[in-house]
């Protein structure tokens, strides 16, 4: 949350509710909705990185499932014989996973990063009631959605890819995009769909690995 005020106001019901347990951010797992063009957040991701992995694609891992994204799983679709209509369902991430469901990202911290840090978590949405002036766009001009972060510059630099993990064992990628007035040393605020969320998200404390 960049608003100070918004920051005090969650931290004073958090006391008076006395919510002395982490509050899990709910994510839900790549193949419990259908991805088609258009969408954005953590499922794209995963679907981008798969994508890459299965052929010389080189699609950019953002989260925004645009028309390359669009492409590349027609042309998967019809490698395989599928319906080639661009949109990710069971039977083409069952195709893409060879024959499996992908899991749920618990608690697999990655391999390679360049610092680890405890960082308190906030949240936020696009729009002025978040996010000021600047509406849907974040610091460096892209769209604010699930899956960007605001971060201290000086902590973590601009651009980074990070991981971070929740109290609850879930975990999610991000990149840090944006900054904000409230958030400067060992803070992070992270992207949600709605103001709604954002709220229900609360105050947490986060594990957030910087990638290489």
């Amino acid at each position: 949350m960049k608003n100070i005020k918004r920051i005090v106001t969650s931290t004073i019901v958090m006391a008076v509710l006395a919510a002395a347990i982490w509050t899990p951010l709910a994510f839900a797992a790549l193949g419990d909705q259908t991805l088609s063009i258009g969408m954005t957040g953590q499922d794209v991701i995963e679907l981008q990185t798969k994508l890459n992995d299965w052929g010389d694609s080189n699609l950019t891992v953002d989260g925004v499932f645009g028309e390359t994204t669009e492409q590349v799983v027609i042309n998967f679709q019809q490698a395989k014989n599928l319906t080639a209509d661009g949109v990710v369902g069971q039977d083409t991430l069952q195709s893409l996973y060879g024959g499996r469901m992908p899991e749920a990202s618990r608690g697999t911290a990655p391999g390679r990063y360049k610092t680890v840090l405890d960082i308190k978590a906030t949240a936020y949405a696009a729009g002025p009631h978040d996010n000021d002036q600047w509406g849907s766009l974040t610091y460096m001009g892209t769209q604010v959605r699930p899956g960007v972060i605001a971060v201290d510059p000086n902590v973590i630099p601009l651009g980074s890819r990070v991981y971070i993990e929740f109290a609850d064992g879930n975990s999610m990628y991000g990149v840090a995009e944006d900054t904000g007035g409230a958030i400067k040393g060992n803070r992070i605020d992270i992207a949600m769909h709605s103001v709604d969320k954002a709220y229900d998200f609360g105050v947490q404390n986060v594990r957030v690995y910087v990638l290489n």
